[in-house]
C-alpha cells in the first residue's frame, strides 16, 4: 500500500486530488520511515498546505501511535478543522493518554470549533479512562443541547458503566429510541464489568424479544457471563446457538468460550474448543496457558507456553501474565521468578510476582519487590499483599499494606474488612474494634453476600437477608408446613 502511494504520487506529475490521496492514506498502520517519506512527497508536490491532506496524515500518524509526529504536523497546520482536532481526540483516548485528550477537547472547544459526534465520543473514553464522573456530566449536558445522536449516547452509557453509575447508563439507555445492536452490547458489556452478570444475561433475552439478532459480540459478552456465573448448562446452550449461526468461528468468541469452560472446571471441553482453532493463533494459546492455570494444570500451562516459544508464536505481555497467573496458582516460586526475569514487566506482571511470592509466605521478599517496582504499586498490588499478610498473620506487616491501601482506596470495605480480620485472628480486640470504628467514622459499608442458584432457563441471585424473591412467603409456609409435619410423624415404623 505504500508503494502505491508513492506511486501514484510520482505518476502523472500528481494529476491525482487531494481526496484521492487522503483516501489512499487511510491504510495504516504505517512505519515512521513511510509516513516521513509520504509526507516528504507532499511537501515537494507544493501540497504543504492542504488540510486535507496533512489531517489524513495526522490521522494516519496516531492511528500508527506516531503521536510526537502526529504533534508536530497538528502544530504546524495553519487551520486546525474539526476532523484534526478529532483526530488528536479520539487517537490520545483510545491509545490511554487520558489528559492528553482532554486538554485537546477543552483547547477545540476554546478554539470555537463545535465538538462532532465522534469528537465527543472520544472525550467520553478519556472521561471513562480517569473515571472523571463530573467531568463526563458536563459533557453529557453539552450533548443534551445538541439533536440526538446514537453515537453519542452508546459512548455515554459505556462511561457511565466504566464509573460505576449504572442507573444513569440505565437512564440514557431508556432514552435511545430503535436501540441497535451496538447499544444493547455496550450495555450488556456495561453489566458484566460492573459484576452484574445477571442482568447482561437477562439483556440478551430482552434484546432478542424486540428483534435485534445477536452478534458474535453479543454472545461473547453472555459467555464472559456465564464465566462469571460459573453457569454450565447456560454456557453449553449459547455455544450450541453459536454452532448453528457460524460465530463459533471467531476468535474473540472462542476466547471467551474456552475460559467460561476453564471458569466451570470443564477443562476438557476448553481443550476440545482450543484444538479446533488456528494453530498459530496466540491469543487463543494465551487463553489455553490461563485456563490450564484456573484449573490447576500448572505444568500443561508452562508446556504449552514453552512450545509457543519453539513454534515461533509471539508471547507476550499477556501470554507472560497468563504464566506467571499459573504459577501463582500452582505456588510455583521458582518458576515464576524465571519467567519473570525474562522479560521487561509492566506493572500487571510486578502484581503478580508480588502475588507468588506473597501466597507463599515470602512477605519480606513480595515488600523488597514492591518498594523496587519503577511504578507506583497499585490498588490491586498492595491488596493482594494484604490478604497475604492475613493468611499468613503477619500483623505488622498487614498494618502497612493497609495503611498505604487506604491511602488510595478507603471507601473499599473489603480493605477494612482484612484489616480487623487480621488484628482478630492476633486476638488484638482494641485494634479490632478500632477498625470498625474507622469504618463509621469513614460511612464505609460491608456489601452484603451474594450467591446465585441456575434454575432451569433463569438465574435467581440472592443477598444476605434478602427478601425480593417472588414467592419468598409461600416457600417459607411450605417450609414451616413440612417441619411440623415431620415432628408430628412418627419416626420410622
Amino acid at each position: 500500500m505504500v508503494l502505491d502511494i508513492h506511486d501514484a504520487m510520482a505518476s502523472s506529475s500528481c494529476a491525482l486530488p487531494e481526496y484521492t490521496l487522503s483516501k489512499l492514506l487511510k491504510s495504516p498502520p504505517f512505519s515512521q520511515k513511510h509516513l516521513k517519506a509520504i509526507h516528504s512527497r507532499i511537501i515537494k508536490l507544493g501540497l504543504s498546505n492542504s488540510t486535507i491532506l496533512i489531517t489524513s496524515l495526522i490521522n494516519s500518524c496516531v492511528k500508527s501511535n506516531l503521536l510526537a509526529d502526529a504533534h508536530q504536523l497538528f502544530d504546524e497546520l495553519p487551520h486546525r478543522d474539526l476532523v484534526a482536532w478529532t483526530s488528536m481526540i479520539t487517537g490520545h483516548a483510545h491509545l490511554g493518554f487520558h489528559q492528553k485528550s482532554l486538554s485537546f477537547f477543552r483547547r477545540m472547544i476554546g478554539s470555537n470549533v463545535a465538538p462532532n459526534a465522534f469528537s465527543f465520543s472520544g472525550a467520553l473514553v478519556a472521561c471513562s479512562g480517569i473515571k472523571g464522573l463530573n467531568l463526563g456530566r458536563e459533557i453529557h449536558a453539552q450533548v443534551i443541547k445538541r439533536p440526538f445522536d446514537r453515537v453519542v449516547c452508546n459512548g455515554l452509557i459505556g462511561f457511565y458503566m466504566k464509573c460505576h453509575c449504572v442507573a444513569c447508563a440505565e437512564r440514557v439507555f431508556e432514552l435511545v429510541p430503535d436501540r441497535g445492536i451496538l447499544t444493547w452490547n455496550e450495555m450488556m458489556s456495561g453489566y458484566l464489568y460492573n459484576g452484574q452478570a445477571e442482568l447482561a444475561l437477562r439483556s440478551l433475552g430482552l434484546m432478542v424479544l424486540e428483534g435485534i439478532k445477536p452478534d458474535e459480540y453479543s454472545h461473547a459478552i453472555c459467555i464472559d457471563g456465564c464465566a462469571s456465573l460459573a453457569l454450565m448448562q447456560l454456557g453449553v446452550q449459547i455455544h450450541s446457538c453459536l454452532v448453528k449461526s457460524g460465530f463459533d468461528k471467531d476468535v474473540v468468541v472462542r476466547n471467551s468460550l474456552l475460559d467460561m469452560y476453564a471458569k466451570c472446571g470443564c477443562i476438557v471441553s476448553a481443550k476440545l474448543v482450543f484444538d479446533e482453532m488456528p494453530a498459530s493463533d496466540p491469543v487463543l494459546w494465551t487463553a489455553m496457558i490461563s485456563a490450564f492455570g484456573k484449573c490447576g494444570f500448572v505444568q500443561e500451562a508452562i508446556a504449552l507456553f514453552e512450545k509457543m516459544g519453539k513454534l515461533g508464536i509471539v508471547r507476550d505481555d499477556i501470554a507472560c501474565l497468563a504464566i506467571l497467573s499459573a504459577c501463582s496458582h500452582g505456588g510455583l516460586v521458582k518458576e515464576g521468578w524465571h519467567y519473570f526475569q525474562s522479560i521487561s514487566p509492566n506493572e500487571e506482571h510486578y502484581g503478580c510476582m508480588v502475588d507468588i511470592l506473597s501466597r507463599n509466605g515470602q512477605l519480606d521478599d513480595a515488600l523488597d519487590l514492591i518498594r523496587g517496582m519503577p511504578m507506583e504499586p497499585n490498588v490491586a498490588i498492595w491488596s493482594s499483599f494484604l490478604n497475604s499478610c492475613r493468611m499468613h498473620g503477619n500483623v505488622e506487616l498487614g498494618r502497612f499494606a493497609a495503611s498505604q491501601l487506604l491511602a488510595v482506596d478507603s471507601e473499599n470495605h473489603s480493605n477494612w474488612v482484612t484489616l480487623s480480620s487480621i488484628h482478630a485472628s492476633a486476638r488484638d480486640w482494641t485494634e479490632t474494634w478500632r477498625v470498625r470504628e474507622s469504618m463509621k467514622g469513614e460511612n464505609v459499608k460491608k456489601e452484603p453476600g451474594c450467591s446465585w442458584v441456575e434454575v432451569k432457563d433463569g438465574v435467581h441471585v440472592f443477598l444476605t437477608a434478602d427478601k425480593r424473591h417472588p414467592e419468598l412467603y409461600d416457600l417459607l409456609h411450605s417450609l414451616y408446613t413440612f417441619e411440623n409435619d415431620s415432628v408430628m410423624s412418627p419416626a420410622c415404623s
